[in-house]
């Protein structure tokens, strides 16, 4: 192999490696980033739940009072 050959080989193999380890961080920071967002949905699913089931006591508390304050219906109508 001429020695123009094996320049140009290093500068492919030397840019290979510099590429790839360019992807591999990136493939690094995107599986903390999802990670991250992973987490979150799961906070956010957590307060979901907690909302809910806060508007359902809300709900059986408006039913309670509607039986306690409105009148019955009248069986004749």
């Amino acid at each position: 192999m001429s020695s123009d050959t094996k320049a140009l080989l290093a500068a492919i193999v030397g840019s290979t490696v510099a590429v790839i380890a360019v992807v591999v961080t990136l493939f690094a920071g995107l599986r903390s980033d999802v990670a991250e967002v992973r987490n979150d949905l799961r906070r956010l699913d957590d307060r979901l739940r907690a909302v809910e089931i806060e508007f359902g006591k809300v709900g059986q508390r408006l039913a309670t009072l509607e039986r306690l304050h409105l009148p019955a219906p009248d069986p004749a109508e």
